[in-house]
């Protein structure tokens, strides 16, 4: 059953309050997260375990099945790409997000290497980790 990010968030002991300052435009309590469909995860590339659009998170079938307590981070990583869609608009993400894959390839990065220098992965990475670190301690 799809259920609120809230529930991963809190499950996995993440400070709300950390997350409501990083992600001022996304409440975790409005945002699904949902099993991915058979045919939507088909058109994923291999090692994508979750995706984020503009309305909810969607996870791999075996990631979806994970405790929630295991998934804080993830789910994190997950909002801030929502907070960056409605930050710069579904078209400025995907568009900034795009450039800077096509951009890294150009200078012969390999796919993952492109991916890696992709800025919003970058923002999403270190909030992630921040919130991870704060749980940590």
């Amino acid at each position: 059953m799809p259920y609120p990010a809230i529930d991963a968030l809190t499950a996995s002991g993440i400070d709300l309050a950390c997350v409501a300052e990083l992600m001022p435009r996304v409440d975790p309590a409005r945002v699904t997260v949902r099993r991915s469909a058979r045919a939507f995860h088909a058109m994923w590339l291999p090692g994508i375990i979750a995706i984020a659009m503009p309305w909810g998170i969607y996870l791999e079938p075996a990631t979806f099945a994970k405790p929630k307590r295991e998934l804080g981070p993830l789910i994190v990583h997950e909002l801030m790409h929502i907070e960056q869609y409605r930050r710069h608009g579904a078209v400025g993400h995907v568009a900034r997000y795009l450039y800077d894959y096509v951009a890294s390839r150009r200078r012969g990065s390999d796919h993952y290497e492109a991916y890696l220098e992709i800025r919003q992965e970058q923002e999403a990475r270190a909030a992630a980790a921040y919130v991870a670190s704060l749980r940590a301690t």
